[in-house]
């Protein structure tokens, strides 16, 4: 193993907090979203100490309805409870924590406008299907980009698409209604104020690994085309490691943008001092996203 993937790993089993979870930064509140992350990664050593403490925390950090929050204090379950499946199911494909989180995503709620004269005005005015749901940040609101993907990705690994088909492929056309003008995705709609929204790299590369799972015949050449741009225009280790993901999921490698990511490392082995962006970048360079479309 690459002496930066290790030290990479040691950064992260350093990072842990006390209470088993990880925040933003070494020493800051334990958090969902890179908790779930550090889990992805370190599952690669499923003699690492910090497995269990770290599924423990998750268990703990978990609603009575089955969602997750940011942190346990939090009282709201939201988008992060997409972070919560995953994480667990990497540990045990059958965990009975991640199937309530994945009922919790099947129930969640997001605004669809359906009224015939109001339907006509968003579409004449913003170019987008208004009838159509994603998943929100929060219950109750708005579909966006990231949280409709990771969604669908929790939903896919934990095999509950075949039998929530409607949701799911109602999920898949709201990102292909939401695509930019030249392919990619911006955070939400690609149409504001008058103006077509330029892609981004982050949106772009949860949505295609989202498509490349459930639905890969709705990408398009373009699509690949706009990630690869913007993650390098972009230049941040984040935006590096989700690009480097999404790409293998293509069966596409890189070598620049490895290269521009293993520049980034920190001597202490971590990628801008924070766990989260540490473990998407571990998993970028040692084997890309953990799951593949099935069959």
């Amino acid at each position: 193993m690459m002496i930066r993937i290790v030290s990479a790993y040691r950064f992260l089993e350093n990072a842990q907090n006390p209470d088993g979870g990880w925040g933003y930064r070494p020493g800051g509140r334990s958090t969902v979203e890179p908790t779930g992350a550090a889990l992805l990664a370190l599952a690669d050593l499923p003699e690492s100490p910090a497995l269990a403490p770290a599924r423990l925390w998750l268990e703990r950090a978990q609603h009575p309805d089955g969602g997750w929050g940011i942190h346990l204090e939090d009282p709201e379950s939201h988008w992060c409870t997409a972070w919560g499946v995953l994480a667990l199911l990497r540990l045990d494909p059958v965990a009975p924590p991640a199937l309530r989180g994945v009922r919790w995503l099947l129930q969640a709620s997001a605004i669809r406008i359906q009224a015939d004269e109001l339907t006509a005005e968003v579409r004449r005015i913003f170019g987008i299907d208004p009838t159509l749901r994603g998943w929100p940040w929060r219950p109750g609101e708005a579909s966006w980009v990231e949280p409709t993907a990771l969604a669908l990705l929790a939903l896919h690994v934990a095999s509950a698409a075949a039998d929530h088909r409607d949701r799911i492929e109602e999920a898949i056309r709201y990102l292909v209604d939401r695509r930019c003008q030249g392919g990619g995705w911006n955070f939400g709609n690609p149409f504001m104020l008058g103006a077509y929204l330029p892609p981004r790299p982050h949106p772009t590369a949860w949505a295609l690994l989202a498509l490349q799972a459930l639905a890969p015949d709705a990408i398009r050449p373009e699509d690949i085309e706009a990630l690869r741009s913007e993650m390098h225009r972009d230049g941040g280790a984040l935006a590096l490691a989700l690009g480097i993901m999404a790409l293998q999921a293509f069966g596409v490698e890189d070598p620049i943008a490895r290269e521009r990511l293993e520049m980034l490392q920190q001597p202490d082995g971590s990628w801008e001092g924070n766990p989260y962006v540490t473990a998407l970048a571990l998993r970028a360079l040692n084997g890309g996203w953990p799951w593949r479309r099935r069959g």
